[in-house]
């Protein structure tokens, strides 16, 4: 089951930022990354579950470049422009 969530998750991060909730690509991608790492760790052969591990890969990059977007334009709450431009 989390494995066919993932992949409404790039859509409903690019929905909430439109909506002005810009700490929603970091939850998101701290859960899709805990979600990937632990898939990592299973041995999949060449199944329909490494079919949707592999989809999983690109749900997490599309999360990822939101976050990056939200975080260079300063949009994090926490965060000051100062640090990010350190990172």
């Amino acid at each position: 089951g989390l494995c066919f969530m993932s992949n409404d998750f790039p859509r409903y991060v690019v929905n909430r930022v439109t909506a002005g909730d810009y700490d929603c690509p970091r939850k998101v991608l701290s859960f899709l990354t805990d979600l990937h790492a632990s898939f990592r760790m299973l041995n999949l052969r060449n199944d329909f579950l490494r079919k949707k591990f592999d989809g999983m890969k690109y749900d997490l990059r599309r999360v990822e470049e939101v976050f990056y977007d939200v975080k260079i334009r300063g949009l994090v709450p926490g965060e000051s422009k100062q640090e990010v431009a350190q990172s």
